[in-house]
């Protein structure tokens, strides 16, 4: 019989390296180098595959899952699958396993973030866009970080990061926001346990670390949060935009001279407003925080692993089923 096939797609996030592993481990690698799969060319693409590597920014709905009766075993290359494959549920009811990669861009994400907090507290941006015009005016005074007051809202693996960056390498105060207490992180670093409306009035600068919204959630951040915030603070954002609420975000930047950086993109009218603004008072870039060639080699290979090692255990039982020697 012909080895069982795993779909990989995505244009780089997964390397060459794992598409050779997955050979190795006696399945066919089925690559589609597209990051714009529509729903009906998943589905296609899906066809008579066991297995399933989301290395692209397609979106699995039901519907896929449902149209693909052989598939097993299905990987998010990234942390948060359940905001970036609604059909993840459907997907399990139909028996089909569904992991992600949980911290293997970790490092990636909260370096990222400190360099939104950098470029923020110095207007590099700007600078550096008007860098070649000889008329440029002056670079803005900047602003330090060490002495400063972060506060990080949610403590999981990237928060965890940021923090002891922030902490020891620039030697800021940092409290945080979070269901649970991390007391053995709070020792170690020397960090504090606070609620989320304290957090905001002591902080300098906020930063968003808990998981992206699900379906239908409020925003982590409304109007009634930023007016809780010291005027000149700055907000950064490595989740998602959808944690935030545009219309409050634009009326603190506008009114309490708030400063943001964000790691992706919204779309609409209000976050066109924000983007007007410029770069030293709302900074949006693409999703790159994740986006190094260590994070993406990590975590695609720890995704192809449980893939194959999920379809190999489908694999075995089918084996003792039908009496086929072990």
């Amino acid at each position: 019989m012909p080895n069982p096939e795993i779909l990989i797609t995505g244009t780089d996030l997964v390397p060459d390296r794992t598409v050779a592993y997955v050979t190795s481990r006696d399945f066919t690698p089925r690559r589609v180098r597209r990051d714009d799969l529509t729903e009906g060319e998943l589905i296609d693409a899906l066809d008579g595959a066991a297995g399933y590597l989301i290395g692209g920014n397609e979106t699995p709905t039901d519907k896929v899952f449902e149209s693909s009766a052989r598939l097993r075993a299905v990987a998010f290359v990234g942390t948060d699958f359940r905001l970036y494959v609604p059909g993840w549920r459907r997907a399990r009811s139909l028996g089909m396993s569904v992991v992600s990669t949980p911290g293997a861009n970790a490092q990636s994400v909260a370096e990222f973030t400190l360099l939104l907090m950098l470029t923020q507290s110095r207007s590099f941006a700007s600078v550096t866009a008007a860098a070649d015009r000889r008329d440029s005016a002056p670079a803005p005074v900047g602003r330090t970080l060490a002495g400063k007051r972060l506060g990080i809202i949610g403590l999981g693996r990237v928060g965890k990061a940021v923090a002891r960056i922030a902490r020891h390498g620039l030697g800021m105060e940092v409290c945080y926001a979070a269901p649970r207490r991390a007391t053995d992180v709070e020792a170690e670093l020397g960090i504090r346990h606070c609620t989320k409306s304290r957090l905001l009035r002591w902080s300098d600068v906020v930063s968003l670390h808990r998981p992206g919204p699900a379906p239908g959630e409020q925003p982590e951040l409304t109007a009634r949060d930023f007016a809780l915030l010291r005027p000149g603070a700055l907000l950064v954002n490595t989740v998602h935009p959808d944690l935030v609420d545009p219309s409050a975000l634009l009326s603190a930047v506008l009114d309490r001279d708030l400063r943001c950086a964000f790691d992706g993109r919204g779309s609409g009218p209000r976050w066109e407003a924000l983007n007007a603004l410029g770069p030293d008072r709302f900074l949006a870039v693409p999703v790159m925080a994740y986006n190094t060639a260590d994070a993406n080699e990590e975590a695609s290979m720890t995704a192809a692993r449980a893939v194959c090692d999920l379809l190999d255990g489908h694999r075995t039982a089918e084996g003792e089923r039908a009496g086929e020697p072990q």
